[in-house]
């Protein structure tokens, strides 16, 4: 996932921390993408969700899950990102 995160230019290559498994690296890619986001809760099979917010309604427009914080923080910033390029899509691993 770190190399999607590069790609799409919510993470810097230099930077050698794994977001995907650091919390304080996968805030930071959710801060990258200058719009609200949140804590969704936890799904019924047990993921954790996040959840991307449109700054101005304040509606869901992306999500991500994972089986820690920072792989469902990472997952709706990429998400969100995919979006925001026109490709309505939902990053799931």
């Amino acid at each position: 996932m770190r190399d999607k995160l590069i790609a799409v230019e919510l993470w810097e290559e230099n930077d050698v921390r794994n977001p995907e498994v650091d919390l304080n690296g996968a805030w930071s890619v959710l801060a990258r993408l200058g719009v609200p986001y949140r804590f969704g809760g936890h799904t019924i099979d047990g993921q954790v969700e996040y959840l991307v917010l449109n700054p101005t309604s304040g509606e869901v427009v992306a999500s991500g899950r994972g089986v820690t914080s920072a792989q469902a923080m990472c997952r709706a910033a990429l998400t969100a990102r995919a979006r925001s390029a026109g490709a309505l899509v939902q990053v799931t691993h």
